[in-house]
């Protein structure tokens, strides 16, 4: 699986992006396709430079977009932007997911503002860059044949930095809005390193940040900005282009704890269905002893990063508790797929699991199939047969249809 690994560990721009993919060095993506791309959103708006630099003791390229108009841009707002990108002769899978990235944009800014998204301006160079930054992104990936992505945290700045809005706290709130619940670098001396477009490319692009993952780099390359800061990280990121090892990555998950000796069982099973609902992935409960001898428990619960404080709130709302405990874990999770079959004359669910591939590793088999309980209950209750009987028959059923399919469960 083609993937794309993103390290922005000096900050991260939109223009940065495109120059790393460029530093790869790969004939699919080359300056003339974005020069192409450049032309049929905006024909005549923009000039592309791309030189060798060296930000620190590391060699990169820098990407600059130069248009005839900086010095009175238009004003264009989301609806320009997107009528520009829909009429340009492009794939529509770069049309879409530039439109999402654009859309996650302007919904940040309009939060920021206390404005309509439709009413937000973007205002670099009349958004040229924005436009070329973004759908450039995602025609390098389209050419590229990028099907997975993942990053690091980013580094952010710090301080404070001026803009079209005036001066702002750097993350700028655009940055904090894109990428709540997901981890950040806050430092790197003064200034912005990560702008709102290289948020929202990252948020587009990786489902989490941090990942744990196996990957073979084949070629790699670095993107500079515009500054050159004196102390922190070199003004860099790097792209990784590689496969994704199909062995067992693993994914990070958040756990709750908070141990409760004040709480009536009431108490606690309207907290576990409430955490159920508002999005954890498990939910338990265990009997400690607490301070005095009391009998407790303990009430925990894993998440992904961005339920953590949904999940807080339910805690605090639904118990008597003063404080809990979160603590990074990591899962390796099983794929999963879901199965539906008549059984005599009934519909029956299954689920099926596909395992890691170890070395060694059985094939899919009857130990990856499971019928659910409740149709194989009302089942039983109609014709008299054991659950247990019809567990082998329903399962028996399942291997049978899978068998027939032309694109196997065993096969990933």
């Amino acid at each position: 699986m083609a993937c794309l690994y993103i390290e922005p560990f000096g900050g991260l721009a939109g223009d940065m992006f495109l120059a790393a993919l460029l530093d790869l060095g790969d004939t699919r993506f080359q300056l003339p396709h974005l020069e192409a791309l450049a032309n049929r959103l905006l024909p005549g708006e923009a000039r592309l430079s791309l030189q060798t630099v060296k930000r620190g003791s590391i060699k990169a390229r820098f990407l600059e977009v130069s248009s005839p108009m900086s010095a009175s841009p238009p004003h264009r707002q989301l609806a320009d932007l997107l009528a520009i990108l829909h009429s340009a002769d492009l794939p529509p899978s770069v049309v879409e997911r530039s439109t999402r990235v654009l859309l996650l944009l302007a919904q940040a800014e309009a939060r920021v503002h206390g404005v309509a998204v439709d009413a937000v301006h973007f205002h670099e160079v009349g958004a040229v860059d924005t436009l070329i930054d973004v759908a450039g992104a995602a025609l390098a990936c389209e050419l590229l044949d990028v099907q997975t992505a993942h990053c690091s945290p980013p580094l952010t700045g710090e301080g404070t930095v001026t803009c079209a809005h005036g001066e702002l706290a750097v993350p700028v709130p655009a940055v904090v809005e894109i990428l709540c619940g997901q981890p950040m670098r806050l430092g790197g001396g003064e200034g912005e390193r990560l702008t709102p477009t290289g948020a929202a490319l990252l948020a587009e692009l990786c489902p989490e940040f941090g990942a744990n993952i196996e990957f073979r780099a084949s070629a790699l390359g670095y993107g500079a900005g515009r500054r050159d800061p004196a102390t922190g990280p070199p003004n860099l990121v790097r792209v990784q282009l590689g496969q994704l090892h199909e062995g067992a990555p693993t994914r990070e998950a958040w756990q709750l704890e908070v141990h409760l000796d004040d709480a009536t069982g009431e108490e606690l099973g309207l907290c576990v269905m409430a955490l159920r609902q508002a999005g954890a992935l498990d939910v338990w409960t265990t009997p400690v002893q607490m301070k005095k001898e009391r009998p407790g428990v303990l009430l925990a619960c894993l998440c992904r990063a961005s339920e953590r404080e949904s999940l807080a709130a339910v805690v605090f709302e639904h118990t008597p508790t003063l404080g809990l405990r979160w603590s990074r874990v990591e899962r390796i999770e099983c794929g999963r797929e879901a199965l539906e079959l008549e059984i005599d004359g009934q519909s029956v669910r299954f689920k099926l699991r596909r395992r890691p591939d170890y070395p060694g590793a059985s094939p899919f088999g009857e130990r990856d199939i499971f019928p659910e309980y409740d149709d194989l209950a009302a089942l039983a209750q109609k014709s008299g047969e054991s659950l247990r009987a019809l567990e082998r028959r329903a399962v028996a059923a399942a291997l049978a249809a899978l068998q027939e399919r032309a694109d196997p469960v065993n096969e990933s």
